[in-house]
């Protein structure tokens, strides 16, 4: 299967980029429930368009502008989590300090690491350092021709490292946010399983018990 990716250029739409797209789609509808309950919660409003965001970044192969988006979609996460953070305008060190101090029953080190990683990768891209020097002519390339030269193989990896990222924040948002998800996913508990899976409602009905004791 192939899509025309706006750049007079085609783009081969494997099994993998395809469940790229499906699993960035339920996010966004994961969200757009939250947002319709609680319509003023801007880093919400931001997290659905930076998802969105990285489709057309994968269609077009912009690389920098895909990893600003993961970047952004980091903090609004973290900013959610860490709700006393919800105001400030820079995620800093003491941040990712402070998601590690609150989480330590359920954020294990190689979980932890997997998020610090996929930060500073990004980071990176955006900001320069070693990876970015490393991928420099890639980059200048993109700016020329807007298109990189990054394996598949990479880009496999690149999208098997956002699902575990994706799926690890997940569980500390629905950990800080069990009420807001119960009361965004009312009577529409089938949706809720269907956009987040089995394991997710698993521990979404554990919190569920504890707070009902």
């Amino acid at each position: 299967m192939e899509n025309y990716n706006g750049n007079f250029n085609y783009i081969s739409m494997d099994q993998k980029t395809i469940e790229f797209y499906r699993f960035i789609s339920k996010q966004v509808i994961f969200f757009k429930f939250i947002l319709k309950a609680y319509p003023k919660t801007y880093s919400i409003q931001v997290i659905v368009s930076d998802f969105l965001s990285l489709i057309v970044n994968d269609l077009k192969l912009e690389t920098r502008y895909y990893y600003l988006n993961q970047r952004s979609i980091i903090e609004n996460y973290m900013r959610m989590i860490l709700k006393d953070q919800l105001n400030i305008t820079h995620i800093t060190k003491q941040s990712f300090k402070d998601l590690k101090e609150q989480n330590q029953l359920e954020l294990n080190e190689i979980e932890y690491n997997r998020i610090i990683n996929e930060y500073k990768i990004a980071c990176s891209f955006i900001h320069g350092g070693d990876f970015l020097q490393e991928h420099l002519v890639s980059n200048f390339e993109e700016c020329v021709d807007n298109k990189t030269q990054i394996s598949e193989r990479k880009r496999k990896g690149k999208i098997s490292q956002f699902f575990e990222m994706v799926n690890i924040l997940n569980k500390l948002f629905l950990i800080h946010n069990s009420e807001e998800i119960d009361n965004s996913f009312h009577r529409n508990k089938v949706t809720l399983e269907y956009l987040m899976g089995k394991r997710y409602m698993i521990k979404f009905h554990q919190i569920k018990n504890v707070a009902a004791r």
